[in-house]
């Protein structure tokens, strides 16, 4: 072969090359505790925005318009990723409480399009404002159906609601949260569960998007794959977490393998719970969150520093704590949740609702300061970021 037939064969193949690397480098990476884009060190400034595939719909819920201010309001405030849900179940028996309507999953196999294509619709707005999505497979809680309804369409039972706030009777309902725990622990190893939870993921991570003719498994503005929000960690079902997150990491990571993925973890049970759901080699990126009111550090009627000052050392604690887990499994680690309500909560903070955005945010303020200097804290080493709840 002469000097020119060798390179008309070889440098096609060298541009390539040079290609999809450039493409690659599009995707978020894990080097070994912090995160890269585009070979340089990324950093997640996130934002919560579940509701977004319904909000993206063409009708119905939908508000396009809003979702594109917001997305325009959380650019110019450095926000670079969204986590958001691609899950939602229906009951077979109709009507729950509290719950996001209309759900993706009608039952199982079967799937409500227009919602589908919000989800479609949200994601082809990510890169005009400079964003990243993590998206969540699945969730532990009923608000969205999540791993209780796969419970009862498996069992043909009716979910043990445990008590929560509901919205719209604006009262407190439901029963036992230990009862609930164990039902819905039940996901874990339900055949049939398990069976459609799995088709799920395969049925998201093979779909391609309608709006840009982009398979999602192959996006790189989708940053990570979350296999569920919060799942919990149930003493006499640790095998069975454990077994339930390695094969869905592996599946995940089977059909998008340039993607992060995660386990959604909350991470609230100590060294050993953390790093059992995040040990498998296929959990390529550690989760964290944080609570001060639902674990019991805050005091919403009460206005003095104290309570606010008990969150923030609990808090520190916790940052620190997950930051040398994390850094023991050499994976970087992102508080994906962390919040706290308006002073109105309590009604210490004035006559306005609790969630009227004209409520003061006190507490708020500094809670959120106080989270966001202890990760910078343990940046790179550890953590490579933090994203809030809205």
């Amino acid at each position: 072969m002469n000097i020119i037939a060798f390179l008309l064969c070889v440098v096609p193949i060298w541009a390539q090359q040079k290609v999809m690397t450039a493409q690659n480098a599009q995707f978020v990476t894990a080097h070994n505790t912090h995160l890269e884009r585009n070979h340089h060190t990324f950093v997640v400034r996130g934002a919560n925005y579940w509701q977004a595939m319904n909000l993206g719909m063409a009708s119905g819920p939908g508000n396009r318009s809003r979702v594109l201010h917001d997305l325009q309001q959380l650019s110019s405030m450095g926000i670079n990723t969204l986590r958001i849900l691609a899950a939602s179940e229906a009951s077979q028996f109709g009507q729950a409480p509290d719950r996001i309507r209309p759900e993706l999953t009608q039952s199982p196999g079967i799937y409500n399009n227009d919602v589908w294509e919000g989800l479609d619709w949200i994601l082809a707005q990510l890169p005009h404002f400079n964003m990243t999505a993590c998206i969540s497979l699945g969730n532990f809680w009923t608000w969205s159906g999540g791993a209780p309804q796969y419970v009862s369409w498996a069992t043909n039972t009716r979910i043990p609601y445990p008590v929560q706030w509901d919205h719209k009777q604006k009262v407190f309902a439901g029963g036992d949260y230990d009862e609930f725990l164990t039902y819905t622990a039940h996901f874990y190893n339900n055949t049939h569960a398990q069976k459609w939870y799995r088709t799920h993921i395969r049925r998201v991570l093979t779909r391609t998007n309608s709006v840009t003719n982009v398979p999602y498994r192959r996006d790189p503005n989708i940053m990570a794959w979350e296999l569920m929000n919060e799942p919990q960690y149930i003493r006499g079902y640790e095998l069975e977490l454990a077994k339930w997150i390695d094969d869905s990491a592996r599946l995940v990571h089977a059909l998008a393998p340039m993607h992060l993925v995660t386990s959604g973890a909350e991470s609230k049970n100590g060294a050993h719970a953390f790093k059992l759901m995040h040990a498998s080699p296929y959990v390529t990126l550690a989760s964290c969150h944080f609570w001060p009111l639902n674990w019991g550090y805050y005091n919403a009627t009460d206005p003095t520093i104290h309570s606010i000052q008990e969150s923030i050392s609990k808090m520190q604690v916790f940052v620190r704590n997950n930051a040398q887990w994390t850094c023991e499994l050499n994976k970087p680690t992102v508080l994906f949740e962390f919040g706290l309500m308006r002073d109105n909560w309590g009604k210490w903070g004035g006559p306005l609702d609790a969630y009227d955005p004209r409520a003061p945010v006190t507490h708020r303020d500094m809670f959120y300061q106080a989270v966001y200097k202890e990760v910078t804290r343990h940046l790179n080493n550890g953590f490579a970021g933090a994203a809030f709840w809205a």
